[in-house]
């Protein structure tokens, strides 16, 4: 019996030995399991830094510019460019745009204001070197004009200033004035220029006279000197006139008409 027990007990040792063995291969396998687990933790980890980093760039533009940070056509800013201003066509817009045009540089006081001239069916005879537009009382008036005492540099004179839209008689022109004192030329963006003077007033002073044809149409034209009156009329104020005639096509060039 005791062989037999002993036998007994001999199987039931490999019995347990052999139940217990696929329990030691599991244990063999499972620190490369834990391995592959602790490997697959940096490379998650690594995901959300990524994910986050994405998520800051978009936090960081501002909303109203976000639409601004795709790829889009280049602006063309030739087609924003503005307009120029239109012609004055009151006393009181041709007041207002005279002051922007000297901007401090130059003052003047208002003595009279109109139409820039009256626009006949059947033109006069030609005045001015060609222009059929004057002022007078009867036809359409158009544009405006004023009239005044204008300083500059602490010197001071008479002034006029006339703005009228042409038609193609008006082009301005030297004919039948002094060769010495009166030129005309063409300006680079197509306007007509006119310059006259010195020219001797009756009783003494001198005037100077400057006309522009602009590109659009309009004309511009300004009469300064040393009288009262800009045309000979009135006292004398002043040795020479408040401007040179460079400084008058100056101001009528200006881009701020």
């Amino acid at each position: 019996m005791n062989d037999l027990r002993a036998l007994h007990d001999a199987f039931g040792e490999l019995e347990r030995r052999a139940d217990a063995a696929p329990t030691s291969a599991s244990a063999m396998t499972a620190p490369p399991a834990r391995h592959r687990m602790a490997r697959l933790v940096p490379v998650a980890a690594t995901v959300v830094v990524v994910a986050g980093l994405a998520a800051g760039a978009v936090w960081l533009v501002p909303r109203d510019n976000a639409g601004t940070q795709a790829a889009s056509p280049p602006t063309d800013t030739s087609t924003t460019a503005s307009s120029p201003p239109t012609a004055p066509k009151t006393p009181e817009e041709l007041i207002d745009r005279f002051t922007a045009v000297l901007g401090g540089t130059a003052t003047f006081t208002v003595t009279e204001k109109g139409p820039g001239a009256y626009r006949m069916t059947a033109p006069p005879a030609p005045d001015r070197g060609g222009q059929t537009s004057v002022n007078n009382d009867t036809g359409t008036p158009v544009g405006a004009a004023i009239t005044g005492t204008l300083t500059a540099g602490g010197i001071t004179g008479g002034f006029d200033l006339v703005t009228y839209p042409a038609v193609p008689t008006d082009k301005p022109s030297c004919e039948g004035q002094d060769p010495g004192h009166c030129t005309t030329s063409t300006l680079p963006d197509g306007a007509t220029l006119r310059v006259d003077g010195p020219t001797d007033l009756e009783g003494g002073g001198i005037s100077y006279y400057v006309v522009v044809l602009r590109a659009d149409g309009n004309i511009l034209d300004m009469h300064v000197s040393n009288r009262q009156s800009p045309k000979g009329m009135g006292g004398m104020l002043g040795a020479q006139p408040p401007l040179t005639t460079d400084q008058m096509v100056s101001i009528l060039t200006s881009d701020r008409w």
